[in-house]
């Protein structure tokens, strides 16, 4: 029998129970408990009793008794208690309380359990290796299970045989769902076989869905246990491998490292995901120089990167050989790329070079900006997914932007298999979680991916600690066609010209020149006085678009600053289309001080004003106090870092309690790189080597001025690339 006990229950509080032998044992019109009062608890009681009676009938036959105290159930009418009553009961309002471990999702319950283990071949090489998922296979046997209990098939055959609902195992209760025995009969002893990678999965959601039962238990053994456990620790215990690397790496960046370094030594994929400005990148390199590779290692970015790519690789590991696979001279077989050489290339040349970078075996794979494949049916993901690679990594501060889908897209170039096929992710976890907001769905989702996928933000404790008050990076921008072309003419018009002249004739066609190379720089359309369009026009521009959408995307804000009234105007109209944004602000010296005032405060404190504010460099270098800026963009260069530092301090000032990251925009080969490189050489002597704004370059020497001022043999930006 099973025992069934009435009680009374505090509405309000349902841990206040009142055993029915108590409530009848009273013989007042109200009974104390716990201090609080309870008004004519017999007829409360034989009140709910009757409303249990008329949704579970077995209730009925104790209204009979003259102090009904409960029942004793058999087995079946037990099992419908625990199914069907039990649900109506507290759908009515009365409580119902059960053993955990005898519900639905309880312990104490017959069910199936798959159990994934070591791998049929070498077992010595682990569930892992250059094949996961493809040439690895993993054993798995169903089983028949009761807590952490597995039955053998004697046992299991006893149970089904006594063809009851609830049975008594050990001691103890067992809830056994008739309707399920068939296919646990069915499945229980049956082995098989998962590719390492589905197997991997299946472990870490600890689930497995089946046609015939649901969603299952699964149990790791052996090699797949014990990659569980070091997927899960994420190398916490790991010291990483520095080996070539010229840098002071903070606290956060050395766990990256060990972490990066950890999954592509299980032959894994990875994820980065670390908030802007948190270093990826030298993560990345790091674990690049730490590798004794025996083939090439393949980097990947925005053609507006590639040039920052070879720079940080120049900086931090400096014995690193790099190969541009970029421009006209590029590779055209794949013995071109050396063994252990980074190999630096666009989105643009993967489409197009496919064939070429498909028939090398790399052995790391990056993508840098990943959300550049968020598509997955797009070619360039497809093109991702077909590089073969020991081992593979995402870079990107926004792995979701809007979908799931998304998430799918850049680990299944990660992991291939790992959340299964795009339909049957669609079923299991993108509908479910994004339509209907499933909890046990988004659970197993995180299990599966979070192993995956390392993502720290600038506030989280553990980084925020080691972070310096501002950060600077210098972002190299690639000049499109157009813009090539504009600059060399202008330059040919001036330098063909034998005598450039002397004193202020010189002077005046010197800045007249230098002033027209940095507005080709920023856009032709300023340059050649136009409205537009613009996109796809400007590698600087297309530069500055991705920065600020992934800041925005971030919930940060940024201040924007340029010398040119009209390329502000420019940017803001740009900006305020490419980013669905509404008008962006724009502060320069022809706004009124109330509007003025107005921008600001909006800017500072209204959560609902556009993130982004555009600021002319001599209106905004002086008086403004816009600390909600966490990130300051410069878009054009004023030569003279004491100028640029007043307007970084316009956000970077007493009163800022977050990093400040300073972005630079410098376009590769013109003058503006140069004149950065002479800065950061002689960052200390700035002032004096450099004077103020860029009347020093008007005395350079007619050499000199030319060496300054030729377009050397950069690349140029894809204009599909650019946005």
């Amino acid at each position: 029998p099973w025992p069934l006990a009435y009680h009374l229950q505090a509405a309000d509080d349902p841990s206040l129970l009142v055993p029915a032998e108590q409530v009848w044992d009273t013989g007042a019109a109200s009974l104390r408990v716990l201090g609080r009062s309870v008004g004519d608890p017999q007829e409360s009681l034989v009140r709910g009793l009757a409303e249990a009676a008329r949704l579970f009938n077995p209730v009925d036959a104790s209204l009979s008794e003259q102090r009904p105290l409960g029942l004793e159930l058999d087995p079946r009418q037990a099992a419908d208690f625990l199914g069907d009553g039990a649900q109506a009961l507290a759908a009515a309002g009365l409580g119902v309380l059960l053993p955990a471990e005898l519900t639905a999702q309880g312990a104490r319950r017959l069910r199936a359990r798959l159990r994934v283990g070591d791998p049929i071949t070498d077992p010595g090489a682990g569930i892992t290796g250059g094949g996961l998922g493809k040439e690895q296979l993993a054993r798995f046997q169903w089983e028949a299970a009761i807590g952490a209990d597995t039955l053998t098939a004697a046992e299991f055959a006893e149970i089904v045989a006594l063809k009851q609902p609830l049975v008594r195992w050990k001691g103890q209760w067992v809830r056994v769902d008739a309707d399920a025995m068939p296919a646990l009969a069915k499945l229980s002893g049956t082995t098989g076989t998962l590719s390492g990678i589905e197997a991997l999965s299946v472990a870490l959601a600890g689930q497995h869905e089946t046609a015939e039962l649901g969603e299952v238990e699964v149990v790791a053994d052996g090699a797949l246990a014990t990659l569980v456990e070091q997927l899960q620790a994420a190398g916490a215990d790991r010291e990483p491998h520095l080996d070539g690397i010229d840098a002071t790496l903070r606290d956060y960046q050395l766990r990256g490292i060990a972490w990066l370094q950890l999954m592509s030594d299980l032959g894994l994929g990875a994820l980065l995901a670390d908030d802007m400005g948190l270093g990826k990148t030298l993560q990345t390199i790091s674990l690049l120089a730490g590798r004794s590779a025996e083939a090439p290692q393949l980097v990947v970015c925005p053609t507006s990167v590639v040039g920052n790519w070879e720079r940080e690789l120049a900086r931090f590991a400096p014995e690193l050989p790099v190969i541009r696979h970029h421009g006209t001279q590029r590779a055209a077989e794949p013995e071109d790329f050396k063994p252990g050489a980074v190999v630096v290339t666009s989105y643009g040349l993967l489409r197009r070079d496919a064939t070429l970078l498909s028939t090398v075996d790399w052995d790391v794979v990056v993508l840098d900006e990943a959300q550049q494949i968020k598509n997955q049916a797009a070619q360039t993901a497809r093109q991702a997914r077909a590089l073969p690679a020991r081992a593979r990594i995402a870079l990107t501060g926004t792995p979701m932007e809007n979908r799931l889908s998304e998430l799918w897209s850049i680990l299944e170039f990660t992991n291939p298999g790992l959340l299964g096929p795009f339909a049957r992710f669609r079923e299991r976890y993108a509908v479910p979680v994004e339509r209907w907001r499933d909890p046990d769905a988004t659970a197993r989702l995180r299990q599966i991916v979070a192993p995956f996928m390392l993502r720290r933000l600038k506030t989280d404790p553990g980084v925020a600690a080691d972070l310096p008050p501002k950060v600077e990076t210098l972002d190299s921008c690639a000049l499109t066609r157009e813009q090539a072309t504009l600059y060399q003419a202008a330059v040919a018009t001036l330098l063909d010209d034998a005598d450039l002249g002397e004193g202020i004739e010189r002077r005046g066609r010197v800045l007249k020149l230098l002033t027209a190379l940095k507005q080709i720089c920023n856009h032709p359309a300023q340059y050649l006085g136009e409205p537009g369009p613009l996109r796809g026009r400007s590698g600087k521009l297309g530069r500055a678009t991705e920065l600020l959408a992934e800041i925005t995307a971030a919930g940060e804000r940024a201040l924007v600053f340029t010398q040119y009234t009209a390329m502000g105007e420019l940017l803001g109209k740009h900006l305020a289309a490419g980013l669905r944004m509404p008008a962006i602000p724009f502060l320069h010296g022809g706004v009124e001080r109330r509007v003025r005032e107005k921008m600001v405060s909006a800017f500072q404190d209204d959560e609902a004003a556009p993130p982004i504010l555009l600021v002319s460099l001599k209106a905004g270098g002086t008086g403004l106090n816009l600390t909600r800026a966490t990130h300051v963009l410069h878009y054009d260069r004023w030569w003279n870092p004491a100028v640029e530092d007043q307007a970084t301090d316009r956000a970077y000032r007493i009163g800022q309690t977050r990093t400040v990251n300073v972005h630079k925009l410098v376009t590769a080969g013109t003058l503006e790189e140069r004149i950065a490189d002479l800065l950061e050489e002689k960052r200390s002597l700035a002032d004096s080597v450099v004077g103020s704004g860029e009347t020093w370059l008007t005395e350079l020497s007619d050499d000199d001025l030319r060496s300054l001022v030729t377009l050397s043999a950069a690349d140029l930006a894809d204009t599909d690339e650019v946005a």
